[in-house]
């Protein structure tokens, strides 16, 4: 067996696995987007609610975010790699030791200045004319309380990945997301504050799964600063701009949400279950294939072997954005559909909640193959250690980004669904910078080369969404019935994945068999299990 076979084949089994759990993870994660809507909007706090995240998940970004994937993984890797993994842990203890001195401090300011802040991450929230201001402050607080322990837990997972091991990387959330989902289950509809508290106990839980899970590997592990060690000098120069790059993710997000905060009651909700509900294939597709991608570019890279670097790259790339395109075409078909199956349950959503969420979804879905694209591009940059380009791309895509909204808010009257549509053209001109950037730094034309890829995809897209669009249009759903409306989208979305699927496999594109062995590799396996 050679070694691009078996490069693919390890590809293959690592990002089955990381899908799977990334699935289950992401399945939770929507469940609990769903009880928020159902437990927490009918009480009138479940905007309150999501804005309180801001402050902890900025928290995050500043010291693990992208780091974990740019610096921690790639650095852990090569070393790995060339046997010398003491050196590599000296660097990886320094990291945590200090990224966990900072986020006290982080912690202290935040927590002091949570009322001041709030005119940033909730602008539209002014002297009480909207929102519940006290409300945000106190759950805000309560919520920085959980910071430390996503942030130890992110890092740890990067350990994880470094060593290969990925299932306990890839199921760790899940649990996380369980916990979350009994506290608003149990505690939604009765109190915020109890809800909150909830969620930092699933923290916690979340913390001591992975350090379970990676508990092995740490007897290199030191409580220790080895500032001087050259190793640690070279994580942190890969380190701080992606660090910038996973904040600048969660700006745009701030920006997104503060301009929701200027619509009607409920829209900050109606937006983020839109976002949640586009991010869900997000998850699934480019950062589960892109998690178990990085490992294996960082070595080709290491071992200065670019014939093998380009070729796992552009397979991953290929894959993602086969299921990308798919997913936001469907997606962006479907919409309304989708957004009534998902979050009008009962007496806790109405049709016009349904009408704007589904704008949003639209507006959205495009991004699904832009963001797709930006996540395995930025993984390919930070494994030829290179972080200093997602910094700059996603620094001019936050100015774009602001000016958007405003352009939306101001002159359009689309409502919130300007601020979805805004984000996805943002990320359509970071998609091409990155890749014009990449081109010049590495010589690798990703377009050109791939050209003829997208245009076969095209011609398998188009057919399909005609399909998907007259079947939703023939099969409509009684609105009062689940299991009406979940028939009624699976026949349209099964018709067009059929006749793309069918196309593709006629035009004899590659990653189809790829995807499909990958898909049935894990059935088998379950059965057999």
């Amino acid at each position: 067996m050679d070694n691009s076979t078996d490069s693919v084949k390890k590809l293959t089994g690592a990002a089955g696995l990381v899908m799977f759990g990334t699935l289950l993870s992401r399945i939770t994660g929507f469940l609990r987007s769903v009880l928020i809507t159902t437990q927490m909007l009918p009480a009138g706090y479940s905007d309150e609610f999501i804005l309180a995240f801001t402050l902890p998940d900025l928290v995050y970004d500043l010291l693990a975010g992208g780091a974990i994937a740019a610096a921690l993984v790639p650095i852990l890797s090569t070393y790995l790699a060339k046997g010398k993994e003491k050196a590599g842990w000296k660097a990886v203890s320094t990291f945590m030791n200090l990224s966990f001195i900072l986020v006290l401090v982080l912690e202290i300011i935040f927590f002091i200045f949570t009322d001041s802040l709030l005119v940033i991450f909730a602008s539209g929230y002014k002297d009480g004319a909207s929102g519940n201001r006290d409300l945000v402050i106190r759950l805000t607080r309560i919520l920085l309380l959980n910071a430390p322990f996503m942030m130890l837990a992110g890092q740890i997972n990067g350990i994880l990945n470094s060593y290969r091991r990925f299932a306990v990387a890839a199921f760790g959330p899940v649990v996380y997301n369980i916990c979350t989902i009994i506290s608003i289950a149990l505690f939604g509809a009765k109190s915020a504050e109890l809800t909150a508290w909830g969620v930092v106990i699933g923290g916690a839980v979340f913390f001591a799964i992975q350090f379970t899970g990676a508990f092995r590997h740490f007897t290199n592990y030191r409580p220790k600063l080895f500032l001087r060690s050259p190793i640690f000098h070279e994580l942190i120069r890969q380190a701080i701009p992606s660090l910038i790059s996973s904040t600048i993710i969660e700006i745009n997000i701030i920006i997104s949400r503060s301009y929701a905060t200027f619509y009607e009651s409920g829209m900050v909700t109606v937006l983020n279950n839109a976002n949640r509900t586009w991010q869900l294939p997000l998850g699934i597709f480019a950062q589960s294939i892109g998690i178990a991608l990085l490992p294996t570019l960082s070595e080709h890279y290491a071992k200065d072997d670019p014939d093998e670097f380009k070729k796992v790259l552009y397979k991953g790339l290929r894959v993602v954005f086969l299921l990308s395109f798919a997913t936001s075409l469907l997606m962006m078909i479907l919409s309304a559909d989708i957004m009534r199956i998902l979050f009008k349950w009962g007496a806790s959503g109405n049709e016009y909640d349904v009408f704007y969420g589904g704008l949003c979804l639209m507006a959205y879905s495009s991004t699904l193959v832009f963001s797709s694209m930006i996540a395995m591009m930025t993984r390919a940059f930070y494994s030829v250690h290179n972080s200093k380009t997602p910094m700059f791309g996603g620094l001019l895509g936050i100015i774009i980004l602001y000016l958007l909204n405003i352009f939306f808010r101001n002159a359009t009257g689309i409502g919130v669904a300007g601020t979805a549509l805004a984000y996805s053209m943002s990320q359509f001109v970071i998609m091409m910078i990155y890749m014009l950037m990449f081109r010049k730094k590495t010589g690798i034309d990703i377009i050109t080369d791939n050209f003829g890829y997208i245009v076969k995809a095209v011609i398998g897209g188009i057919p399909a969404g005609l399909a998907a669009y007259g079947l939703s249009v023939l099969i409509r759903p009684d609105v009062n019935s689940k299991i009406s409306q979940i028939a009624a989208i699976c026949v349209p979305v099964a018709g067009g994945l059929a006749i793309f699927w069918f196309i593709l496999l006629k035009l004899r594109v590659g990653e189809i068999r790829f995807i499909n062995d990958m898909v049935l590799s894990k059935i088998r396996k379950i059965i057999k299990a």
